[in-house]
């Protein structure tokens, strides 16, 4: 685990052990180049993929000697496939490792003072999952859908800067894998402090501007797909449990703490006291009830 990537954070006040870390703030420049690259990825088939290749392959026999034309994607082949042998088999650093947490860790949610609290799941959590789809031929570069994933940036990154007034904890997109094959949906978990605050964003001048515009190209764009789901969890029901994982989900929320440059990640060790069970991480056990089952490994 790099030093430099994760830093306990032992000055904030808390029952359970912290495993509070720094984790760098990717750019939002980094952020939009690695949904660019998926979003683009999950456009086309693999087969569609492997055709450009072909395509383009071919176009470099005509226009190259065939040494020349063939010798770029033998070379990239072989580096790919030795780096990625040498670090299966441990000589060179695993980079898939880079952002994992080791350990059996959860996340909780401090008060608005900023302290974690005294016992799991003490606070309420409010959850909007937001979905967005291109049913349209060109997938993503179909009329709109840019103008969409446009709004969206703004707002998280409007959200992000004004967490406190608006109860946001944080944020984290996927794409699902299960309805189809090419253009899924992108689907967007975002972790507020109560019903309330969210709403109240919903009526903000912002997500009005974007409410607007997609009332006003509803019936001429009928390829996008927009929805919401909001659930909201009071305290002592809901809880979370990662092992040997990166950071995501409501694990993914930065907090503002007086000091600490960039926020604090509010996680703590699971795999001693109460958060050792689920009922123990709903505030409902001390977290001895699964010991009949013998000692966890991790």
């Amino acid at each position: 685990m790099s030093d430099s990537l994760y830093r306990l954070t032992p000055d904030i006040k808390m029952a359970f052990e912290s495993l509070s870390i720094k984790s760098p703030h990717l750019s939002s420049g980094a952020v939009s180049a690695i949904v660019t690259h998926n979003f683009l990825r999950d456009t086309f088939t693999i087969q569609t993929w492997l055709l450009i290749g072909a395509a383009l392959q071919s176009l470099l026999t005509i226009l190259l000697p065939l040494p020349y034309a063939i010798l770029p994607a033998i070379c990239l082949l072989s580096w790919r496939a030795m780096h990625t042998v040498l670090m299966a088999f441990g000589y060179i650093r695993n980079t898939n490792m880079d952002d994992v947490v080791w350990g059996k860790f959860s996340a909780q949610v401090p008060g608005r003072d900023g302290m974690l609290p005294e016992k799991g799941a003490a606070e309420d959590v409010t959850v909007i999952m937001l979905g967005a789809r291109s049913n349209h031929p060109l997938g993503i570069f179909g009329p709109g859908y840019q103008q969409v994933g446009d709004f969206m940036n703004k707002m998280l990154a409007q959200l992000e800067g004004n967490a406190e007034e608006y109860g946001f904890l944080g944020s984290t997109t996927y794409l699902e894998a299960t309805a189809r094959k090419t253009s899924n949906q992108s689907i967007i978990l975002c972790y507020f402090r109560s019903i309330e605050e969210m709403h109240r964003y919903a009526h903000s001048p912002l997500h009005r501007e974007a409410w607007n515009w997609w009332n006003s190209i509803t019936r001429t764009h009928p390829h996008l797909s927009i929805s919401h789901e909001v659930y909201h969890a009071p305290k002592g029901c809901w809880e979370n449990i990662y092992v040997n994982y990166h950071l995501t989900g409501i694990a993914n929320m930065r907090i503002d703490v007086k000091g600490s440059e960039g926020g604090v990640r509010p996680i703590v060790d699971a795999s001693r006291g109460g958060l050792r069970t689920q009922t123990g991480r709903l505030a409902k056990s001390d977290g001895a009830d699964n010991e009949k089952y013998g000692v966890d490994p991790y």
